[in-house]
């Protein structure tokens, strides 16, 4: 395993986890990966197994790039700015994005973004990768959805425009780099290190924890391709709020607990009738182009969680976001007071990772939770 003298593993994910652990060894699925339970404010499960991809222990302080996995920082930092009353959800972008004069974009909704109703899916994280950061805007300003889509009403999961568009809104409202933004009014009052979850990387800042991060493989392919862009600092510092993230499945599980504390009535980062607003799917769901599958969500949230195969074991309420090829994804359920991150180092193919791997490990933790009652 990796840095044993932190691990906790209560007894019923004992199994789990040691599976997990073989599977890393055996090089199929992954090779290595972090798993977070919190069950009632108590870390029941933090751990992490396998080897980086410089064949070192993966620990449970490895960074990894967490790419949509941390569209929720972003999306609970636009609900500061309304909880301030800074910004509304009915606030128009043209209204909060300077030289946004594209008609049908500049005429969207905040809420319409949060809520993947604006049109914004047509362009991929992919091409978004490969292009240059000055060509980005262009690009998505040049790629309208169909003819006949319903702003507001039709919905497809939006990979890159909007999080690009909110990241503008942060710093022309917030008056702040969107990195600094969310680290200061969402992680430090959560109590989350911003060490161990980098909301984007200066490069001072990435050369002081380069050590830490780990690549993600791409088992996709005939032989595994190690991710290596994300050990470089073009890609580690670039201006990227749709998923330029790096952190710990420990620091996720952070913010997923801090948000059920507000949800509660902590009121440390956002109000409760505001958040549980945003973590409320809009339904009915509606078949997602982008997901090839009806899907559920919130704003900036996936929910319900059992149409993005999370399984059945999920309450209704239950909340989160999942990460590129089935790599990651965090979670909270109400019902059960708990929060879940996990992270495999590996992305798969859909069906691989998402119906047969995500599926079965949710399944497996709510079986441990049950014993631990």
């Amino acid at each position: 395993m990796g840095d044993t003298a932190s691990q906790v593993v209560a007894e019923p994910f004992r199994e789990l986890l040691g599976r997990i652990e073989a599977e890393a060894a055996e090089g199929l699925f992954h090779t290595a990966a972090q798993l977070v339970v919190d069950l009632r404010g108590e870390r029941v499960l933090d751990a992490a197994v396998g080897r980086t991809h410089l064949h070192e222990p993966f620990r449970t302080d490895t960074l990894s790039a967490l790419y949509c996995t941390a569209k929720p920082l972003v999306a609970v930092a636009v609900l500061v700015l309304v909880e301030d009353g800074e910004l509304s959800m009915d606030d128009r972008l043209r209204d909060v994005v300077p030289g946004l004069d594209t008609p049908w974009i500049a005429d969207r909704t905040v809420e319409e973004v949060l809520a993947h109703t604006a049109g914004l899916h047509t362009v991929d994280t992919v091409t978004a990768r490969v292009l240059p950061e000055s060509l980005r805007e262009p690009w998505l300003q040049a790629s309208p959805p169909p003819v006949g889509w319903r702003f507001g009403i039709d919905r497809s999961y939006g990979e890159f425009g909007g999080w690009y568009l909110l990241g503008k809104v942060l710093e022309e409202i917030g008056e702040a780099p969107y990195g600094e933004f969310v680290t200061e009014r969402v992680l430090r009052p959560y109590g989350i290190p911003p060490e161990d979850l980098v909301v984007r990387f200066d490069p001072a800042t990435f050369q002081e924890l380069r050590g830490r991060i780990s690549v993600t493989f791409d088992l996709t392919l005939e032989a595994p391709v190690p991710l290596l862009a994300e050990v470089g600092s073009e890609t580690a510092c670039e201006w990227n709020p749709a998923f330029g993230s790096y952190g710990t499945m420990g620091a996720m599980a952070a913010f997923y607990r801090g948000l059920l504390g507000d949800l509660a009535g902590a009121g440390r980062v956002v109000g409760a009738d505001l958040l549980a607003d945003a973590v409320t799917a809009r339904l009915p769901l509606s078949e997602d182009v982008t997901l090839g599958r009806p899907a559920g969500f919130g704003l900036g949230f996936m929910t319900p969680l059992s149409s993005h195969e999370f399984g059945q074991a999920p309450s209704p309420s239950a909340f989160g976001h999942a990460g590129q090829g089935g790599t990651s994804f965090a979670m909270a359920d109400p019902e059960r007071d708990l929060v879940a991150a996990v992270l495999f180092n590996a992305g798969l193919d859909a069906d691989t990772a998402l119906s047969f791997r995500r599926v079965n490990l949710v399944d497996s933790i709510y079986r441990g939770v049950d014993q631990l009652g």
